[in-house]
């Protein structure tokens, strides 16, 4: 009787462990633009770039300002409560319609990725380091956003064993649900498919997860029609 109840005793406290385990969350703006934060009361200055470790699980308010070349104060881009589950490593990204995204979840610690560029935000740290000799910068507009390598691969190799085109359409809508993509990978799926309403249709669902907007016009190499580019350019330009 004893033994069975130090037994539930320990259960407990390690199970309480494992539930009150921290997280961690990386916040960006999905063009890599700087902003400011306020994470329920801490105030972090600007960097385009913002880390929190050690996050209690639980609901947490969350306030997201864009921040001009000087400094200067400029739009809210979010405000609202988020969720932080327990024990993991969150990498999430303001999009452009001003959503909170979280597009990639690890274990926490696990192979952590670090933030590279001049702005690096800690949390507590309430500063933003200069121009830190020690760190690199980088062009990649998509660094860690974008699906990987491997990943793709299996993406492509799943609906290159499927034949039906809207089994295959729903696979790639549920993959970039889940994920960002470079505008290059969104050329290559559009490969895929035959039907040129079906690689409109992919092309105008993925251009909200496309980490490179800049480099959208890629795609249009897809088509077999200019009227489709042109209808893709519209939906785009919101007409």
């Amino acid at each position: 009787m004893r033994r069975n109840f130090l037994a539930a005793v320990i259960m407990f406290m390690f199970t309480a462990v494992i539930f009150a385990q921290g997280s961690y969350l990386q916040l960006s703006l999905h063009d890599d633009g700087n902003f400011t934060v306020t994470f329920d009361n801490a105030n972090l200055s600007a960097g385009n770039f913002a880390e929190f470790d050690n996050i209690t699980a639980g609901e947490h308010s969350l306030k997201v300002t864009r921040t001009g070349d000087a400094g200067t104060q400029g739009d809210v881009v979010f405000e609202g409560k988020i969720k932080i589950p327990s024990g993991a490593d969150l990498y999430a990204v303001i999009d452009e319609y001003n959503t909170f995204v979280v597009y990639k979840k690890k274990k926490y610690g696990h192979n952590r990725l670090v933030p590279v560029g001049e702005f690096v935000i800690r949390c507590g740290d309430g500063k933003t380091p200069n121009s830190d000799k020690d760190q690199y910068s980088t062009t990649d507009e998509c660094r860690y956003k974008v699906m990987k390598k491997d990943d793709f691969k299996d993406l492509k190799s799943t609906i290159n064993n499927r034949n039906f085109e809207s089994y295959n359409t729903s696979i790639v809508k549920t993959a970039i649900d889940n994920n960002f993509f470079t505008s290059e990978q969104v050329l290559e799926l559009m490969r895929y498919f035959t039907f040129e309403d079906t690689k409109l249709e992919i092309a105008k669902y993925s251009y909200k997860k496309v980490c490179d907007p800049g480099n959208f016009f890629k795609v249009y190499d897809a088509f077999d029609f200019e009227s489709s580019v042109t209808e893709l350019k519209n939906y785009i330009s919101g007409k």
